[in-house]
């Protein structure tokens, strides 16, 4: 059981908090930081969280072990690396920074410090991923031809809030949702050469974009494409197409295989409703083993930079209009 410490204590974070508090045997969250305290007192004193005034504080306390960092994306690199120098395990939401040299900087203050550092990209943890995740890696689909990705939503629900900036919301909803569906793309195909991107804003009622599109090619050599739209009702799928079959997943309990025959089987793998607190306590139960070494988390670091990477890549593509090589 490892002790940790909640940073942000909004609606997420409070979230990954009831995931796990009182039924975890990996980790329980004793204290916290954030940034309108008058919100979170409530919530703290049913959950046995000792509010603190500040970061530093957390930080020079011997008795936490880990950090749990659900704060804006700018703040991250500089949270994760004080972490690291004061010997304290951290696993963060995404994404994980916005540039890539903001990444490695992150990722190696942990290796120095010798710590775990883990991405909260819960998608990863659903049933129906990890069995897309097997048949992809099994080679019953053939050859792999095409990854095809889409994650939108309407963000306007955010004005007011510090995702309504594009200093926190690079190429539109990207960062808050294409990243999840980048993810899977990432999980199912490896890492990502090179990309376009085009991005404009379109109906969304405050300064972000909210139609962004990415062609990409992956080192394996498959094309891909990736959509998010910030001002759309939910849409969610990944689709791995390859030379004997596809499939595909548009929620998060249903699998579709198509095999060389043409013929569609659906497969179902119930799970709970959003914000799927199951699957934020894997993440979180599988980072706290990994911080007491007796598990390995399943987002490797350097998958964490080059996530980064491909992010980066794709708002430097839509404001210069051209492709960027990322690898």
């Amino acid at each position: 059981m490892i002790n940790a410490a909640i940073v942000g204590i909004g609606r997420w974070g409070q979230g990954l908090v009831s995931s796990v508090q009182g039924t975890s045997d990996q980790i329980k969250f004793t204290a916290g930081v954030t940034r309108t305290r008058a919100k979170a007192e409530g919530f703290c004193t049913d959950n046995k969280i000792d509010l603190r005034d500040d970061y530093a504080e957390l930080l020079n306390d011997e008795s936490i072990d880990a950090i749990v960092l659900a704060t804006p994306h700018t703040q991250h690199e500089e949270q994760i690396v004080a972490a690291a120098k004061a010997g304290k395990h951290v696993f963060t939401e995404k994404p994980f920074t916005l540039t890539k040299a903001s990444a490695e900087r992150a990722v190696a203050a942990a290796r120095d410090a010798e710590v775990t550092v883990a991405l909260g990209h819960n998608r990863r943890f659903f049933k129906n991923t990890e069995a897309m995740k097997a048949l992809v890696e099994s080679g019953d689909l053939g050859t792999l031809l095409h990854i095809d990705g889409n994650q939108s939503s309407d963000l306007g629900v955010a004005a007011g809030a510090w995702r309504d900036s594009r200093a926190e919301s690079p190429a539109g909803g990207m960062t808050s949702l294409g990243i999840h569906a980048l993810d899977c793309m990432i999980h199912m195909g490896g890492r990502i050469a090179q990309i376009d991107t085009i991005s404009t804003r379109r109906a969304i009622g405050f300064d972000i974009d909210d139609a962004t599109a990415a062609v990409l090619q992956f080192e394996a050599g498959m094309t891909g494409t990736m959509v998010t739209l910030a001002s759309s009702p939910r849409i969610f799928h990944i689709r791995v197409v390859g030379s004997k079959g596809w499939v595909e997943m548009t929620n998060t309990e249903n699998l579709r295989i198509c095999g060389p025959d043409g013929a569609i089987e659906e497969k179902i793998f119930p799970t709970d409703d959003y914000p799927h607190p199951s699957s934020l306590a894997a993440e979180l139960n599988e980072f706290a083993a990994a911080a007491q070494g007796t598990a390995t988390y399943r987002i490797s670091p350097e998958e964490m930079i080059h996530g980064t990477a491909v992010l980066e890549a794709m708002g430097e593509s839509a404001e210069s209009g051209g492709r960027v090589n990322i690898s």
